[in-house]
């Protein structure tokens, strides 16, 4: 597993884990990583983002102190959609798994 800082214009928008070519994303209103085949899609094809390989310890303090919840009201949907998700990520076994990975 590969752990990425994601940013847009505007700084830092995500902690990104890939795995067997499939994007988590960290959402900080659920404290879980989810599937998100749109930053797939963007990380494969469209890069309107920027992607920069990191490490577990660097992914924790982004988590920690950076990654900011998304406003409830303007992302109603995806946060319903991640809230129902049956198999989120737990970020302690996605740091854990990216552990050996030294970008």
């Amino acid at each position: 597993m590969k752990l990425y800082l994601v940013t847009g214009d505007d700084g830092p928008v995500w902690v990104a884990a890939l795995a067997h070519e499939i994007m988590y994303g960290y959402v900080p209103n659920t404290g879980k990583f989810h599937n998100n085949n749109a930053l797939r899609n963007d990380f494969y094809m469209e890069r309107y983002f920027s992607y920069e390989p990191i490490g577990s310890a660097e992914a924790r303090r982004l988590i920690d102190n950076e990654i900011t919840p998304m406003d409830e009201d303007d992302y109603a949907d995806a946060l319903a959609r991640w809230r129902a998700d049956p198999k989120p990520l737990d970020p302690v076994e996605v740091l854990s798994m990216a552990a050996g990975f030294n970008p």
